[in-house]
């Protein structure tokens, strides 16, 4: 449904040349159409005239709005179709201007074109919009979630920043130029979910790639025995723990003896190795963590376990507490 403004002026015949001048009455309505256009609700502006060869000229000026509420707004405050025809009285007729509100209606029987658009409107759109954003946003989730896990803590803090910024700014744009198209909306999110989806692929090819060997680690031959409590490297990768051929690692060390064991980062992002004490907590008195406490790519470090009894402790990468665990088993 739509809502129409019907303006009509007559233009004294000895005075439509003036009118048609570049800087006359109808050039000022061209202009007054780039003004309609950054107005909420403006749907279209079309101005006629009759073609008489003699007498006064009839100019008609429609135009539509998507609400009444809309139409409402615009007719109440200037400048408006109205007040730019009464700006040149010198041109048209005393007492010529009529202004028509009207509701558009459509009568007769829709056709098979106007009833596939309906079904459209009415029923896939509803539907295919809050799909559309679902798909969407967890594009945005995961796309996202891969590239900071393929960064260092630094670059991922200021991609998040930036992207902030960038949604932001793109709300301020939406919300203050409303004749902004449908279309220009859904170019911009296309471009966005392309970058997020390249992004996300070439993030995981590098993921596949660290995993695929990690430096320092040899290939298991198959089938042989775990690692023992002489293999006292421990590889980190991204983004995962890996002792000997275990990922996920339970390491053994001797109970009642101090024991250092090798840490080497085999990955591009930063890592490091804290080992929950005896009573299985973090960020505890007798937590163990690597030395250093953060390792780049390339990076090595030790760590220095004592545990006094047999016995199971917990370990993690403080950076990827979730994905890089494993368990220290004092026998």
């Amino acid at each position: 449904m739509q809502y129409a403004q019907t303006v009509l002026v007559q233009i004294e015949a000895n005075k439509v040349d003036e009118a048609l001048r570049p800087e006359g009455l109808l050039a000022e309505l061209d202009e007054h159409r780039r003004y309609l256009k950054r107005q909420p609700g403006f749907v279209d502006m079309r101005v006629s005239r009759s073609v008489n060869a003699q007498g006064n000229v009839l100019v008609v000026v429609e135009t539509r709005w998507a609400s009444a509420q809309a139409l409402v707004d615009y007719e109440t405050q200037e400048p408006n179709v109205g007040s730019v025809m009464a700006a040149h009285d010198e041109l048209i007729v005393p007492n010529s201007i009529q202004v028509l509100d009207m509701e558009s209606v459509r009568a007769g029987t829709a056709g098979p074109g106007e009833q596939a658009e309906q079904v459209t409107d009415r029923l896939a759109l509803p539907l295919l919009i809050p799909l559309g954003v679902l798909a969407f946003a967890l594009l945005v989730i995961y796309g996202l979630s891969r590239i900071y896990l393929e960064v260092s803590n630094e670059v991922a803090t200021g991609l998040a920043a930036g992207i902030a910024g960038g949604v932001l700014l793109f709300a301020i744009l939406i919300a203050t130029r409303p004749e902004i198209k449908a279309v220009h909306i859904a170019g911009i999110a296309t471009v966005a979910a392309v970058v997020l989806l390249g992004g996300a692929i070439y993030a995981i090819s590098e993921e596949d790639e660290g995993e695929a060997h990690v430096p320092g680690v040899e290939e298991p031959d198959g089938g042989g025995p775990g690692p023992g409590p002489g293999d006292d490297t421990v590889v980190m990768g991204d983004n995962f723990f890996q002792f000997g051929d275990q990922k996920e690692p339970a390491i053994p060390v001797a109970a009642g003896e101090a024991v250092t064991l090798d840490i080497s980062n085999g990955g591009l992002n930063i890592h490091n190795m804290r080992a929950a004490g005896a009573d299985g907590e973090y960020e505890t008195d007798d937590d163990a963590v690597s030395d250093p406490d953060a390792l780049s790519g390339g990076d090595t470090a030790t760590i220095s376990l004592n545990f006094s009894e047999a016995g199971e402790s917990p370990f993690r990468c403080d950076f990827h507490p979730i994905e890089m665990v494993g368990t220290i088993v004092a026998e």
